[in-house]
């Protein structure tokens, strides 16, 4: 805890010093050689001047002490007395702390500041993972909490390379590279991601051109509908899953609904389950067959192929 010092003191400070500096302390012949030594020759009026300011000095510094210690929740830094006070350039210690160091009339950070920014953030709007200048913004449209993963081609099927969690109503944004191509899918309600999901799929070459569409040939767990702001579309929004063949619908352990896809039409449930869906959704807007982008214009799912634009809104809702 500083003394603070009042105007007074350092008034009597300053005198003291411009005596020592004008040689008040020095006798004709020399100077003083130690403390409390002093030449015989010394002017005896200088000498009581001295001791009289000196006097006055502890006074004042004494109050100042008092009064201090009535007040111990003071912290008031003394201010620096300039000139004489001021310590040699380049010493240690400098008023000023050097850039970087930790002031005592500055605490130091404290654990409760905000932290800094990471590549996932959460927000009404802020969720965003992944890298690169194309970009597919989603909507949790549906009535429970979503966990969607991006899967680059080539790489797991279970483990994504980005992902976002989204509560209901909730908005985030998944980001790739130019010249990569892959899908989003939403996990189960135990946070796994499973093979029979719904598939918004996409690929960008070297220059930004895209291809996207929604697939739900290996299974539906969720509508998915995506944008590219410029007209085009692909997907849906309905929930079809509650009218389904019992044989061709599975629950998780929340009892979140997934539509058996047609995929190689190996099984009857395959078949119930890719029939129900093209009698619900049609070929045109989103893969039910494998071979649908053989189809006709009208029919072929393949609407946003060649795309130049780079940036998508989605939504993934109820299945």
């Amino acid at each position: 805890m500083s003394t603070s010092i009042t105007p007074d003191t350092q008034s009597l400070i300053q005198e003291l010093m411009a005596a020592m500096q004008s040689g008040s302390l020095s006798s004709g012949t020399g100077s003083a050689t130690g403390a409390g030594q002093s030449s015989g020759t010394q002017n005896s009026q200088e000498e009581a001047k001295l001791a009289e300011v000196f006097q006055e000095l502890m006074a004042l510094l004494k109050q100042g002490n008092q009064e201090t210690s009535t007040n111990p929740g003071s912290d008031t830094a003394s201010p620096a007395i300039s000139p004489v006070a001021s310590p040699a350039a380049g010493s240690s210690a400098s008023a000023t702390p050097a850039t970087g160091s930790t002031s005592s009339a500055t605490p130091a950070s404290s654990g409760t500041s905000s932290p800094a920014a990471t590549a996932v953030t959460s927000g009404t709007s802020g969720v965003s993972a992944g890298d690169g200048p194309n970009t597919t913004t989603i909507t949790n449209t549906s009535n429970h909490d979503e966990k969607i993963g991006q899967f680059l081609n080539g790489g797991s099927t279970t483990q994504p390379t980005a992902e976002i969690d989204l509560k209901p109503g909730q908005t985030g944004t998944l980001k790739y590279e130019n010249g990569q191509g892959g899908y989003d899918a939403e996990a189960d309600s135990s946070g796994n991601f499973q093979s029979t999901a719904s598939r918004l799929e996409f690929y960008a070459d070297a220059k930004g051109v895209n291809n996207d569409d929604v697939s739900y040939i290996d299974g539906r767990n969720a509508s998915i509908k995506v944008s590219d702001g410029n007209g085009k579309t692909a997907g849906d929004s309905q929930s079809i899953a509650s009218d389904a063949p019992s044989n061709a619908v599975t629950k998780d352990a929340a009892g979140r609904a997934t539509v058996t896809g047609w995929y190689d039409g190996s099984t009857q449930d395959m078949k119930d389950g890719g029939a129900y869906m093209e009698s619900k959704l049609g070929t045109g807007n989103a893969y039910i067959h494998p071979d649908d982008d053989r189809n006709a214009t009208s029919s072929n799912p393949m609407t946003m192929a060649q795309d130049t634009s780079q940036h998508y809104t989605a939504d993934f809702g109820d299945a």
